[in-house]
């Protein structure tokens, strides 16, 4: 792709369907570490799920979406890890802390929307407010992680 349009376009589609497996990973990481047993407070159990997904998140990127030109990659996973634990480490926890602890508006919301809708009628409101807090996390992260991936990491 020549067109740097379409190069971005194309860069962003498989930089969601790869986050979109990392974010499984993530969430799959997230709720076997927060649901009783062993009942992992949320931020730590985001630090640990969002660890795993890293390591899965920069190979994949590396060899699918971005395609860096050489094969140095440790300068590259010093610079992904960097922009990666800004995201993972302060800004989802930062984003999980503020809407589970001060900022409860969104997670109400989601709760009563669950319990309106067939499929997640059954979940519990502390599954259903996890989940809330760590995918309004995840969003920002997507959108920093993109970002500094794009102009920085893999270029």
């Amino acid at each position: 792709m020549s067109d740097p349009g379409l190069q971005l376009a194309g860069q962003f589609g498989g930089f969601l369907v790869v986050g979109a497996l990392t974010t499984g990973l993530d969430f799959l990481g997230y709720n076997l570490l927060t649901r009783r047993p062993p009942g992992w407070s949320r931020v730590a159990a985001s630090l640990v799920s969002c660890t795993v997904a890293m390591g899965f998140s920069f190979t994949v990127n590396w060899h699918f979406v971005f395609h860096p030109v050489g094969r140095e990659w440790l300068g590259r996973a010093g610079k992904f890890l960097l922009v990666t634990a800004t995201s993972s480490y302060l800004l989802q926890s930062a984003v999980i802390h503020f809407l589970s602890r001060t900022w409860l508006g969104p997670v109400r919301l989601a709760t009563a929307l669950a319990g309106g809708w067939a499929p997640t009628r059954s979940l519990s409101a502390d599954a259903v407010a996890r989940n809330t807090v760590k995918a309004a996390a995840l969003g920002v992260g997507l959108l920093w992680n993109f970002a500094w991936y794009r102009g920085w990491v893999y270029t």
